[in-house]
């Protein structure tokens, strides 16, 4: 019974041995090292733990700050304690400005942080995924696109042409014009509310209906009590021909009333009233009737000579 007695004594001795040595470490003086972003610091402490040891030093930590290890960490003899100092980050959006303080992060965990939000076309300056480690500035632009349609009315055409059964002067509408219909998109692009880009399209949904206008060209005339109607007067210089032997350019045979022109003034086949010779019909071509030039057939060689050359009004006949 006396030996358990002992036994008891004695582990009782050496807890409170123990306990006593480790109080005695608690409160001794330890030298560590405190590093403040590029300050550093070496310095004795009877403290005991992190806290206790800012505390002591009067240095104060702002929320984001970082503290390695932590504060309830107990100090020991060559402990390193580092501090991580949040920096300010600005950010220009919607048209102010937000601070934030912030350990390193992407850019994108720094606008949620901030609580801003990013659309699909908005644009980050830095890009959204870049790394921050340091005092910067965050520009986020919005962009939108804004569309916007108009139905355009399109103005009809007045279409103007010649009818040779009409009176000359005399107008006849054949077809109403009718106006069309267009319709206009413009796409803008804004950046921060400014217009930065803009495009138009357009489609035609209903074409216009040109107004058609005949206009009469023929006109009244009358030589030797004989009236007929003429669609163009023209003054060209005339000569005449007589019997060559040869057919004429249409494949008939020459004769009064037969008349040689240049077809791309006067074309082959179209009737004339030559003043001084009378009706006739142009069927012939020359090589030397070119332009505003007749050639007028005549029955013999006496007679051409005694025409020679004049200038003649020659009536287009309807």
């Amino acid at each position: 019974m006396t030996s358990l007695k002992a036994r008891w004594a004695i582990a009782s001795g050496i807890m409170l041995i123990f306990l006593a040595g480790a109080a005695t470490y608690g409160i001794m003086e330890k030298e560590v090292i405190i590093r403040d972003n590029d300050k550093m610091v070496k310095l004795s402490t009877f403290s005991n733990t992190v806290e206790e040891l800012l505390e002591k030093e009067n240095i104060v930590l702002q929320p984001e700050d970082v503290v390695m290890p932590s504060k309830n960490t107990k100090l020991c003899e060559g402990m390193q304690i580092t501090i991580r100092r949040a920096f300010p980050v600005k950010i220009a959006v919607d048209g102010e400005e937000k601070y934030l303080r912030t350990q390193p992060d992407v850019v994108i965990n720094l606008l949620k942080k901030a609580g801003v939000s990013i659309g699909e076309r908005d644009k980050v300056k830095p890009d959204l995924y870049d790394y921050i480690a340091n005092n910067s500035n965050i520009k986020v632009t919005r962009v939108e696109e804004r569309i916007s349609t108009e139905i355009k009315t399109i103005p009809y055409e007045t279409v103007s042409r010649k009818d040779f059964s009409l009176p000359f002067g005399q107008k006849k509408v054949t077809q109403q014009g009718v106006e069309g219909q267009e319709k206009v998109t413009i796409i803008e692009i804004l950046e921060d509310g400014k217009v930065v880009s803009s495009t138009t399209e357009s489609e035609i949904i209903k074409p216009p209906k040109p107004k058609i206008v005949l206009t009469g060209t023929v006109q009244l005339a009358s030589r030797g009590g004989v009236d007929f109607s003429y669609t163009e007067r023209r003054q060209m210089l005339a000569t005449a021909y007589t019997h060559t032997g040869n057919r004429t350019a249409t494949g008939t045979t020459p004769k009064v009333g037969v008349v040689a022109v240049d077809p791309n003034v006067i074309p082959l086949g179209t009737q004339v009233y030559v003043d001084g010779y009378g009706f006739a019909r142009a069927e012939d071509t020359g090589g030397a009737i070119k332009g505003d030039k007749i050639d007028l057939f005549m029955e013999t060689k006496e007679e051409t000579k005694r025409f020679g050359r004049r200038w003649v009004t020659v009536n287009i006949l309807k």
